[in-house]
């Protein structure tokens, strides 16, 4: 290894490079106490430019911002190795680290507080509450109305008879609208009874010659109607296209007032059609004599005209 030194040192000499070696020496010591010295002090400030939180301290412990214009030595000689600053005894506290580790012990941690303020709540559960249905009453039924019925006989007389003694067709229990003595040859329509029951009335279909102690409404001369009490009677004379004469003889045996359902009310209001349509087809549904009431069956007279009316057919029946 010496000769090959040697041997090159004599080159270099005969060659006349040996003052650009020793610069090329003199260069690359420079460089490479640039490269400790430099690099060492770019780590130290790549270090204190990294943010606290890359190295956690323990908690109550006071990290001191690193000074770039104070070195720090961890022995007590060296100084003169540092670019700038004094030498540090490590038992010494930095300065300004008792203030700040005081400080840090007294004051609270603020970030805890404030989390837990404004942390919410949880609302305690609460069991749900099974409500409670109350059984629906049952319905009353509807109360029974009051209903009058009426029973009746009629039928054809024969020539000679007299009144009263004839026998003739029963119709017990007489719906409203029920046309006598039947649908297909109507001559009288049961309408109704009178307030209280008193009496029935009858609308006459076509023309006939009364006979008996019924009244004619609204009067003799139109008489429209029939109305007859209990016990009383009124005879029909009819002329036939042939000249022939045939009496029919209406009597009302009772009238009686009953209870009766909402249904049964409601049967009986549906079989009047046939009743009413023959009615209205003959234009003697409206009776300007008689209005219905409130209560199913019961007719009153319209306005004070009546009573006199009938008064006045009573008095001027056909004999």
């Amino acid at each position: 290894m010496n000769d090959f030194l040697k041997a090159l040192k004599a080159d270099l000499q005969n060659r006349q490079l040996l003052p650009f070696v020793a610069l090329v020496a003199v260069a690359l010591l420079a460089a490479v106490g640039y490269a400790v010295l430099g690099g060492g002090s770019s780590a130290a400030t790549d270090s204190a430019a990294l943010p606290s939180a890359a190295s956690p301290s323990p908690a109550g412990i006071a990290v001191s911002p690193a000074n770039r214009e104070t070195a720090v030595a961890e022995t007590t000689n060296g100084a003169g190795e540092q670019r700038k600053g004094a030498a540090h005894d490590p038992f010494k506290l930095l300065p300004g680290s008792e203030k700040t580790e005081s400080s840090t012990s007294t004051s609270p941690p603020s970030s805890s507080t404030t989390t837990s303020g404004s942390a919410e709540k949880p609302e305690p559960s609460k069991a749900p509450v099974e409500e409670t249905k109350t059984p629906a009453k049952p319905s009353k039924p509807a109360k029974p109305k009051k209903v009058y019925r009426v029973a009746a006989l009629f039928g054809i007389v024969p020539a000679g008879t007299a009144p009263l003694t004839a026998q003739l067709t029963p119709y017990e229990n007489l719906k409203l609208m029920t046309a006598l003595p039947s649908a297909q040859q109507p001559l009288l329509v049961f309408r109704g009874v009178t307030a209280g029951g008193k009496s029935a009335s009858f609308t006459l279909v076509g023309e006939a010659i009364l006979h008996g102690n019924g009244a004619c409404l609204p009067n003799a001369s139109q008489c429209q109607a029939i109305d007859l009490q209990k016990d009383h009677y009124e005879q029909l004379e009819y002329l036939t296209p042939s000249g022939e004469t045939i009496v029919y003889e209406l009597r009302v045996v009772s009238i009686e007032s009953k209870k009766a359902s909402a249904a049964a009310l409601k049967s009986e209001l549906r079989g009047q059609k046939a009743g009413r349509e023959l009615l209205r087809r003959a234009g003697l549904l409206e009776m300007p004599f008689l209005r219905e009431s409130a209560q199913t069956g019961v007719l009153v007279f319209a306005g004070h005209g009546g009573f006199p009316a009938r008064a006045h057919g009573a008095a001027h029946r056909f004999h």
